[in-house]
C-alpha cells in the first residue's frame, strides 16, 4: 500500500468519530462580555441585543489545538471589537479542534481534519438560516487561521452549492499539511469559496500553504528557501511550541496591526517573487493587507516588513527587504515531516 492511501485510510476512519457540538459566540462591548449559542440553532444569537443588523458581520475561527483564550483568538477578537463598527463573532469549535490523547500529528488527521469540514459546512448551514431569517449574506466576512481558513473554505463552498455566495473570506496561513503536495486528501480555501478570497502567507512550505490559491494572495517577507518571518528564531523546536509557530502566527499580527491603522501594509503587484526583486521602483500601491484591501483586485502581491512590531514599514516596505535567513532544518523522519503540518 502507498504511503499516500495509508493517510487516506487514516483520515477516514476519522471521519466516522462523532464531533463535538460547536458554538457561536457574540461580543457586545468586550471580549468579556458575549453571548453563546449552538451553531445548530444561530437565530438567538442573531436576534440579541448584541448583535446589530445595520452593521457588518465578522466571523473569526482558529486552527488546529486553537483556544477561545488563545492568543490569535484574544488578539483577533480584540481588534475587531476596538472598532466599534461590527458585529463580531467567534466560531469555538475547540473541541473538535483539539488534538487529544492521540497526540498531534495523529489528532490533526484523524480528528481535528474530518471535523473541520464538519463543522464548516454546518457553520454554512446556520448562516444560511440567518440568512433566511432575514440576516443578509452580504454583510458577512469570514476570517480563518491555519485549519480554520479551510474550515471557512468548507462554509464557504457549502453555502455556493445551496445557491448563495458569502462575500469575503480572509485566510490567515491556511494549513499546508493534507492539503497540498504528496498527501493532499481536502481541496481548501480557494478563490471559488467566495466572492473575494484575499490571503495572508506568513509561513510557506512548513506550517502554511506555498500555492496562490485566493483571489488575492499576499505575502508578506516572502523567500523561496525557508519561508520564515524576519525576527522569528530558525533551527528546530518544539512542536507547537511560540518559537515553532512563530511565522504562522504572523499572520495574524499583522492583520491586527492593520485594523488599527489601515494603510499600514501597502503591497506591491508582481507576477512572481523574481519580478519583484527585479523592480527598481515602487511608485504606486497596488493594495492593502487587511480590511482596506482592493476588492477588484487580483493576483499576488508582496511586501516586506519589520522583525518585530510595529511590523509596518510604510512605503519603504514596497521594497524587497535583504537579510541572512536561518534555513529551518528538515524534520528527522517521513511520518514526522508530513504529519507535523509540514
Amino acid at each position: 500500500m502507498s504511503r499516500n492511501g495509508l493517510y487516506k485510510i487514516i483520515y477516514f476512519f476519522g471521519i466516522i468519530q462523532i464531533s463535538e457540538l460547536a458554538w457561536l459566540r457574540c461580543y457586545k462591548g468586550s471580549i468579556d462580555n458575549y453571548v453563546v449559542a449552538k451553531l445548530e440553532e444561530p437565530i438567538p444569537l442573531s436576534n440579541s441585543s448584541c448583535f446589530n443588523r445595520d452593521l457588518p458581520t465578522v466571523v473569526y475561527t482558529f486552527g488546529y489545538r486553537g483556544r477561545t483564550d488563545g492568543p490569535a483568538t484574544t488578539a483577533v477578537l480584540n481588534a475587531y471589537i476596538a472598532t466599534n463598527k461590527r458585529n463580531v463573532l467567534l466560531l469555538d469549535w475547540e473541541n473538535e479542534a483539539r488534538s487529544g490523547v492521540l497526540g498531534i500529528p495523529l489528532g490533526y488527521v484523524m480528528y481535528a481534519l474530518p471535523n473541520s469540514k464538519r463543522v464548516g459546512q454546518q457553520l454554512g448551514s446556520a448562516l444560511l438560516n440567518m440568512h433566511k431569517a432575514g440576516f443578509s449574506l452580504r454583510q458577512f466576512h469570514l476570517i480563518g487561521h491555519s485549519l480554520g481558513a479551510h474550515l471557512l473554505g468548507y462554509t464557504g463552498r457549502w453555502i455556493r452549492e445551496h445557491g448563495q455566495v458569502i462575500p469575503r473570506i480572509t485566510g490567515l496561513d491556511p494549513a499546508r499539511s493534507m492539503f497540498e503536495g504528496f498527501f493532499a486528501i481536502q481541496t481548501g480555501l480557494d478563490k471559488t469559496c467566495a466572492k473575494f478570497v484575499d490571503i495572508i502567507h506568513s509561513n510557506p512550505g512548513n506550517y502554511g500553504t506555498t500555492q496562490s490559491s485566493g483571489t488575492v494572495d499576499i505575502w508578506p517577507n516572502y523567500s523561496p528557501s525557508d519561508g520564515m518571518q524576519p525576527g522569528c528564531p530558525g533551527g528546530k523546536h518544539e512542536m507547537f511550541s511560540m518559537e515553532d509557530l512563530c511565522s504562522h502566527y504572523r499572520a495574524w499580527m499583522l492583520l491586527v496591526e492593520s485594523l488599527r491603522n489601515g494603510t499600514a501594509f501597502p503591497t506591491a503587484a508582481a507576477e512572481s517573487y523574481e519580478q519583484w526583486l527585479a523592480a527598481d521602483h515602487y511608485t504606486n500601491v497596488s493594495t492593502y493587507l487587511g480590511d482596506l484591501v482592493n476588492t477588484r483586485a487580483h493576483g499576488d502581491f508582496y511586501l516586506s516588513t519589520n522583525a518585530e512590531s510595529p511590523f509596518s514599514r510604510g512605503l519603504e516596505g514596497l521594497k524587497p527587504e535583504y537579510r541572512t535567513r536561518v534555513e529551518r532544518q528538515p524534520a528527522t523522519s517521513d511520518i514526522t515531516q508530513y504529519l507535523k503540518l509540514r
